[in-house]
Order: C-alpha cells, then sequence, then structure tokens
C-alpha cells in the first residue's frame, strides 16, 4: 500500500497545479465563449421547479470549459434556476457564466483520460471502509484504485470524514471521486455518467447536518 501512497502524492502534485490553471483560463474563456453558446434538443420542463431546461454548451474550442451534462443552465431539477446569484434565474447570462466559470469550472475536463476516470473501463480495489460520506454517523476513510484495463493508467482517491461533533466533521476528499459503489450502477443509458472527475477538499468544519 505504501507504493501506492507515494504513487497517489506524485500524480495529485502533478496533476493539480495544471487542473487549476486551466481553471483559472476559465474565467477569461466563458465570457469570452457565452455569446457563441449553442441550443441543441428541445426544452423541457424543470423536475422541480418552474421553467424550462435544455442543454445549452459553449462552441467547441471552448470544449473544455463548457458543460456537456448539464449545460450552462445549470442541473435539469432547476435548482440553479432557483438558486442562481442575486435571484437572477437559470437564463440570464451571469448566471451562466458563474455556472461555468466558478461552480462547474472546466467541467468537461472529466471527460478527458487525464481528469477523469472511466469507471466501465477500469477495475479497482479500495483500502479503508467501503462506504465513507459526510453525514452524521457515516464517516470512514478510504484510499481507492482505479486501474484502467487497456492502458494500466491508474486513478487514486483518498476520502475520508472525521465527525466531531453531531453536525461538525472534518472532511478530506483528494483525487478522483470514484467509489465502490459506482462499479456496482447501470450506466447503459447514459455512459457520460461514468466518469469520475478529480477534487480537492479540506474542510475542517464541514457541516454534514
Amino acid at each position: 500500500m505504501f507504493s501506492h501512497i507515494i504513487r497517489a502524492a506524485i500524480q495529485w502534485l502533478l496533476l493539480f497545479p495544471v487542473r487549476v490553471l486551466l481553471i483559472l483560463l476559465g474565467a477569461l474563456i466563458v465570457p469570452m465563449a457565452l455569446p457563441f453558446r449553442q441550443a441543441a434538443g428541445a426544452a423541457v420542463p424543470f423536475t422541480q421547479a418552474p421553467g424550462e431546461w435544455r442543454l445549452i454548451t459553449l462552441p467547441e474550442w471552448a470544449w473544455l470549459w463548457s458543460n456537456d451534462r448539464d449545460g450552462a443552465l445549470g442541473d435539469r431539477r432547476g435548482w440553479w434556476h432557483l438558486n442562481a446569484p442575486l435571484g437572477l434565474g437559470a437564463y440570464h447570462w451571469f448566471s451562466m457564466l458563474w455556472w461555468l466559470a466558478l461552480r462547474n469550472p472546466a467541467n468537461n475536463m472529466r471527460f478527458t483520460p487525464w481528469f477523469g476516470c472511466p469507471v466501465t473501463d477500469c477495475d479497482y480495489c479500495y483500502w479503508g471502509d467501503e462506504s465513507v460520506e459526510d453525514r452524521p454517523g457515516q464517516g470512514g476513510r478510504r484510499f481507492l484504485l482505479a486501474t484502467h484495463r487497456q492502458t494500466g493508467r491508474r486513478y487514486y482517491g483518498f476520502y475520508g470524514v472525521w465527525q466531531w461533533s453531531p453536525t461538525r466533521a472534518m472532511v478530506i476528499q483528494i483525487g478522483f471521486k470514484g467509489e465502490p459503489k459506482d462499479w456496482v450502477e447501470d450506466y447503459s443509458g447514459d455512459l457520460s455518467r461514468q466518469w469520475a472527475g478529480m477534487t480537492f477538499e479540506i474542510n475542517l468544519f464541514k457541516d454534514i447536518s
């Protein structure tokens, strides 16, 4: 296991600076690309809010900073439509900018082999707890390794939740977000759901209530 920890640390140290740089570039690229946004498919009602959702993406030259699952209007439930900054709703240009550049920066990065783990193409093993959640009584520690069957590429992820009060916990999640339950899901209806992206979260006082 020790050798895997060393490899994980090297992987994270190499990939995270690149990821941060690409996220920062999004603050410049998204505003330039939004006037050229494209709509695809028919509009459908939000599932939990008034209004309609439609897939709106950035042009191909800005694909990395687009969002191929939720688009620029946020989630299909309509949560973003109800919670966008300043009460502007999902359709406002500023709300799209916020969603793509700040809330979900460089989101399509997770669909690339360097910054996303394709679960159905990988085998996995883990050390620690199978289930770890940032919810009361469901904490734990898990170090997971996913290995691509064809290329041998490794994807490492650590998730730790230390609850220290009924409503607060220290949460550390670094690396790829894949977890054991992802490997038992059926992705045949939407293969894009299988990609586990990278994350970096260190929160000493996370609200888990």
